[in-house]
């Protein structure tokens, strides 16, 4: 346990200087020679290796470490963290499960650093299936639980999860609590077309019929989750499924068949160098050649199974070794950089004091410059104000006095226009006198014959012919009386206007 404790807090300082002398793998180098190096690129290159991870594992994980490298320089964390994660993952395909799990640790600090839930819960996820393949089931559910509550708004990455919680519960035997968790991932998964959980659920559907001594019912599901391995290219999956339907086939005691899954097997450990699986297959043959009663042969990969489990163990002490010696030298290296570092800041420091002083006066004499020239340009501004000042007020002056004059002009023109207005108000009033009285007059000269007319008017109706023509002659005398008057008070009108117009 010291030993991975050390191995995962140095860790990020070992992922700087694992393969550091190796660059991007040739085959990548002319796919990506034009291509700039942003986040994007790192993306890409943390998909590539994801997908080596299927079947060659060491070169996923040169492809990663190569990507942690450039990640750190571009200071891109998210891109850092998966490859850390990736770089776990190939470990894990190895079955190095304790170094996986200090690299699963590294990339969790990492997503948390920028609030990655949905990565952190991914993090948890790979950890709790570390401690389950270490057989501790409690450790492995309490980061599977954690894991679950992070992810709640990633469904595709809670399926898996609640998967991986079935797996665990099938380690303990609980079948019931196994297949509710089973249950509820393969809906989900169902939802999202996710195949991988799909052919997941039906495999440990599978070991929970086998593990009940239904094998008949163990090989239906494994021949479902072997069709989905296949098509998705999961070839490491596929090895473990073909190992399980070598054990029931054995339960069947159909001991060909048996054997025919294992040589499947075998062939594909091959081709993916999957020392873990060899392992196992061994141990299944051994299994499988005691059933038979071939205790000659079941020895022989008993021993054999043995052998390759200790050096697996060897192995990976041994490079927990080489890692902790390289993490020395490079904290070593480290250290001497730092010191390095901190001599180049303080000179650095130093020249930049000096060039802020420099920059300092520099800006004041500057500044003052600018200040003497506004104080000029100001006083000149003012020089040339005072001058408009006096030239208005000389103007105000002169426009006073005019004003003063024109006021004395429009007094005597006042007082000469007041005495006119009382001369015509007198005529006015002496006229309007005159015409009342010749109104009064013409009044009474008009009514004598204007009466006798409307007499006259009034007897023509009870008249007689002679009485008519003689009311005839009085009309005609009467009309002509009225003439005379109406053309006398004419005369007296115009008279009137004629002496108006020459006073």
């Amino acid at each position: 346990m010291k030993l991975r404790k050390w191995v995962g807090i140095a860790l990020w300082i070992y992922s700087m200087s694992l393969y550091a002398q190796s660059d991007l793998p040739k085959n990548l180098t002319k796919q990506f020679e034009n291509v700039p190096h942003d986040s994007i690129f790192i993306d890409q290159l943390n998909v590539i290796a994801f997908e080596n991870l299927k079947t060659n594992s060491q070169s996923a994980r040169q492809l990663s470490t190569y990507t942690q490298r450039q990640a750190q320089a571009l200071k891109y964390t998210k891109g850092y963290a998966r490859a850390l994660a990736i770089t776990g993952s190939t470990y894990w395909y190895e079955g190095v499960y304790e170094i996986a799990q200090s690299y699963y640790l590294a990339a969790a600090r990492q997503y948390s650093s920028i609030n990655d839930s949905v990565g952190v819960g991914q993090m948890y996820n790979n950890i709790g299936e570390v401690y389950k393949k270490l057989g501790q089931y409690d450790k492995s559910l309490e980061y599977q639980l954690l894991s679950l509550e992070l992810k709640k708004s990633d469904l595709k990455s809670q399926q898996l999860t609640l998967y991986n919680i079935g797996e665990i519960y099938i380690g303990l035997k609980d079948y019931d609590k196994a297949l509710d968790y089973l249950n509820r991932a393969l809906d989900m998964a169902k939802l999202t077309n996710d195949k991988r959980v799909i052919a997941y659920c039906y495999w440990s559907y599978g070991i929970i019929r086998a593990d009940k001594k239904k094998y008949t019912d163990a090989i239906g599901f494994y021949l479902l989750s072997e069709k989905l391995w296949a098509e998705l290219g999961e070839k490491r999956s596929l090895i473990q499924t073909y190992q399980d339907f070598a054990l029931a086939y054995q339960g069947l005691k159909k001991f060909e068949r048996a054997n025919e899954y294992l040589t499947k097997a075998q062939t594909l450990i091959i081709e993916i160098r999957a020392k873990d699986l060899q392992a196992r297959n061994y141990l299944y043959r051994f299994k499988l050649d005691s059933a038979q009663q071939n205790f000659e042969k079941a020895i022989n990969n008993l021993y054999q199974y043995n052998l390759l489990n200790d050096s697996l163990y060897r192995s990976s002490k041994s490079e927990q070794i080489n890692k902790l010696q390289t993490i020395y030298e490079a904290e070593n290296r480290e250290r001497e950089n730092e010191e390095l570092r901190t001599e180049t800041t303080l000179r650095n420091a130093e020249i930049r004091s000096q060039r802020i002083i420099i920059i300092a006066i520099g800006l004041g004499l500057f500044l003052s410059s600018i200040l003497l020239i506004m104080v000029f340009f100001q006083r000149q501004r003012i020089l040339n104000v005072n001058k408009q000042l006096n030239d208005k007020t000389e103007e105000v002056q002169t426009q006073s006095e005019s004003l003063l004059k024109l006021n004395d002009d429009l007094q005597m023109l006042n007082k000469k226009l007041e005495s006119i207005v009382e001369e015509r108000t007198t005529q006015v009033m002496k006229q309007n006198q005159r015409l009342a009285e010749y109104t009064f007059i013409n009044a009474h000269k008009l009514r004598s014959p204007v009466a006798s007319i409307l007499g006259l008017i009034n007897l023509l109706p009870n008249a007689s012919i002679e009485e008519r023509e003689l009311i005839s002659k009085y009309l005609k005398d009467c009309g002509e009386d009225l003439d005379k008057i109406i053309r006398e008070i004419g005369r007296n009108l115009e008279g009137a206007i004629v002496e108006k117009n020459q006073n």
